[in-house]
């Protein structure tokens, strides 16, 4: 008798630690972008962007130049460079375009990284 008093008593303790009404999600704010350094390169990635190149051309860093960069989103964690063999991450890929120049031909590459930079990918 005790432990079906027990039961019946512990039940709805139980029940109300269980079922909870769903939370509406709550909408983030667009906050505008006010720090400048959304905007900004890192030195790092620029570094990483031109030693890259330089030992994919065999040249010296220094003949490379930064032309331009902007921040992107790319469709997948390959940066949307991805090949039929690679399995790339479905998210959406906050990143760089980095544009450089060979200062000696004035060939301008395009390379795609992540924000941290640890994805870089050279355009083909």
């Amino acid at each position: 008798m005790r432990s079906i008093l027990l039961s019946l008593l512990s039940t709805p303790l139980l029940l109300s630690c269980v079922i909870q009404p769903p939370v509406p999600a709550q909408p983030v704010p667009n906050a505008p972008v006010t720090d400048i350094s959304q905007n900004t390169l890192p030195d790092t990635i620029q570094a990483q962007v031109r030693t890259d190149l330089a030992n994919h051309l065999g040249i010296p860093t220094d003949q490379i130049t930064l032309q331009s960069h902007s921040r992107q989103t790319w469709s997948d964690g390959c940066l949307g460079l991805g090949g039929p063999a690679e399995s790339c991450l479905a998210a959406l890929t906050e990143g760089w375009q980095v544009e450089v120049v060979d200062t000696e031909t004035n060939e301008t590459y395009v390379y795609r990284t992540n924000l941290s930079g640890d994805q870089i990918r050279r355009e083909p």
